[in-house]
């Protein structure tokens, strides 16, 4: 792919034309196509990213602060909290926003890798989408001489702000306070919970931390990032869904719904049943999975969504045989099978011996003509 194609297109997409082409080239060079392209001597977007990192939560904290706050005789005066700033900063620079945002752009296709990340498609991974917005960032603030109206204006062409503005007239919740709500709950009586590191790894300006969230004695989730606040927000993010998934009301499942639908095949001399993985549900995640199984027989699919594939399955059967042992689905079979039978003739009834006999005597003399019958009669 020759970058240079798609200058236009990128600059187009970000609002901002690039005085140094080769900024913006760096900016999506990853790695892996240095260590292909040692003679060219590429450098990566590690750096820029490090530098756009600060500078994104300059660019948002300069958002808030302009539609926030406005100054009055004492300073500022603002209606939200620190704690509010802190939450809808974290929310708008989070991995899966900067990540969404360079989906929605489709610029993550402008990534110059090396031939294995190619093979393997790492250029729509969050982790990788999130690295080229803020290398990106850092390159627009380094060619504008660090002019953060320009980054800003860049920024808010760039991030999808929908997290914001459905938020802006109330304080966002952070995932740690939200988590810490749930677990003192009446409803739910559960210990606060605690946050661990469980491992630290990459270089000094790449730090990725690992950190679990203990409730009690058992470990609901682990979460990655930047930084342990980063990291904490995403394990907390992740307990709360296994916790509300676990919260669910139980769907009865007959369990032996697929062993039903199979005899039921068998018995009306039918082909059986089909099941097909769809994989998983938007809903699912690395703590809280959750699958769709896809279920055909005769005319008819339906879906079953569960926590494991057995209990979709058995889910999706169990649908399948309620539908066709329906009231409706029965009169619409026995309908079709009285269409198809013959018609019968009712059988004749046994007489005895004197009702035939009388029988046949009303029938002569119904048969006669009344005028016979009357000179008949008079004759005698």
């Amino acid at each position: 792919m020759d970058f240079k194609k798609n200058i236009h297109e990128i600059e187009k997409k970000i609002h901002y034309t690039f005085k140094d082409k080769s900024l913006l080239m760096q900016a999506f060079t990853r790695t892996s196509f240095c260590n292909e392209h040692k003679r060219e001597n590429y450098i990566s977007n590690e750096v820029l990213e490090f530098f756009g990192d600060s500078v994104l939560s300059t660019a948002i904290v300069t958002m808030l602060l302009n539609e926030k706050t406005s100054r009055y005789e004492h300073g500022i005066f603002t209606e939200l909290s620190e704690g509010d700033f802190s939450n809808i900063r974290s929310k708008l620079s989070d991995k899966r926003n900067l990540s969404k945002s360079m989906r929605e752009l489709g610029l993550q296709r402008f990534l110059q890798m090396g031939e294995g990340d190619l093979r393997l498609g790492v250029e729509n991974e969050p982790s990788v989408m999130e690295d080229l917005f803020e290398s990106i960032v850092g390159a627009v603030y380094i060619d504008s001489d660090m002019d953060l109206k320009r980054v800003f204006a860049t920024v808010s062409a760039m991030l999808d702000l929908s997290v914001y503005n459905s938020t802006s007239g109330a304080a966002v919740q952070s995932y740690k306070n939200a988590l810490q709500e749930w677990c003192a709950d009446k409803k739910h009586r559960l210990p606060p919970p605690v946050y661990k590191t469980v491992s630290e790894s990459g270089p000094e300006h790449k730090r990725v931390f690992e950190r679990a969230v203990i409730i009690g004695e058992r470990t609901y989730a682990v979460g990655k990032g930047k930084n342990q606040k980063a990291a904490d927000s995403a394990a907390a993010e992740a307990a709360l869904e296994v916790l509300k998934r676990e919260a669910e009301p139980i769907v009865e499942v007959n369990g032996d719904a697929l062993t039903k639908l199979r005899e039921f095949a068998s018995k009306n001399k039918k082909p059986s049943p089909e099941f097909r993985d769809l994989g998983e549900t938007p809903k699912s995640t690395v703590n809280a999975k959750e699958f769709v199984i896809e279920c055909r027989f005769m005319d008819k699919s339906v879906m079953g969504v569960a926590k494991s594939k057995q209990e979709a399955r058995a889910i999706a059967a169990d649908k399948i045989l309620k539908e066709l042992t329906s009231p409706a689905e029965k009169r619409s079979a026995k309908k079709a099978k009285e269409a198809k039978a013959p018609e019968k003739k009712a059988a004749p009834r046994l007489q005895s011996p004197k009702s035939v006999q009388k029988n046949a005597k009303k029938s002569d003399k119904a048969a006669s003509p009344k005028k016979e019958r009357y000179q008949h009669k008079k004759h005698l």
